[in-house]
């Protein structure tokens, strides 16, 4: 019940949320922002808070990405520890079909200030290509939408996110071809009939020129 109550107090304070005042400048970025990966392999993306010297609240980060490449491994993030270790996510869902991931926290004690890791991801490489994930941010917004929520009441601070892109290689290694079997045994075969037809002329031509 008590679980519930502080979820109610959170959602109403979201539903109250006004657009970011022109002196905030709190942003949700991911790192690392891009890389390159191999199909089949696992890699880790981190969801990274600043509050830009503001104290917070709490956040909302939704996502998407590109579930043509990218696989996301669980059904929800590993939570970062901005808000204490101890603070469940509100939310803390990956809906797999649509390719949208929401990550709600917050803390209804002390108000966190400065820059740290808000959730975890962890995808898989699916299938080769270009791969986003990119946050969904309107800051003319109340719903729908990325916040970070100010400490002092229902403003959302965010100003700036940073979007991922994530390269997707097949994997196969392209080797230089080989000659056929036989084929490096046959050249040194005809080079040395050659130098020795070379040597054999070289040889007529100089007695001739002596027995003249």
């Amino acid at each position: 019940m008590k679980k519930f109550s502080a979820l109610l107090v959170f959602i109403i304070l979201l539903s109250l949320f006004k657009p970011s005042a022109a002196f905030a400048a709190a942003s949700l970025t991911l790192s690392p922002a891009s890389s390159t990966k191999s199909v089949n392999d696992t890699f880790s993306v981190d969801i990274v808070l600043d509050t830009g010297g503001d104290p917070v609240g709490g956040a909302t980060a939704i996502l998407t990405y590109d579930t043509t490449k990218l696989q996301v491994q669980g059904s929800t993030l590993t939570p970062g520890p901005i808000f204490g270790s101890s603070v469940a996510p509100f939310t803390n869902t990956v809906d797999t079909i649509t390719g949208q991931i929401r990550y709600d926290s917050g803390t209804l004690g002390t108000p966190y200030t400065g820059r740290g890791t808000l959730a975890t991801m962890t995808f898989r490489a699916i299938a080769a290509g270009t791969a986003q994930v990119n946050f969904v941010f309107n800051p003319s917004s109340t719903t729908g939408t990325s916040i970070v929520a100010a400490a002092s009441g229902p403003t959302n601070l965010l100003t700036n996110v940073g979007n991922g892109i994530y390269t997707v290689t097949s994997g196969v290694v392209v080797s230089q071809s080989l000659p056929p079997s036989g084929a490096v045994e046959n050249t040194l075969m005809v080079l040395a009939g050659g130098v020795g037809f070379l040597a054999i002329g070289l040889f007529l031509s100089r007695k001739a020129l002596l027995n003249t």
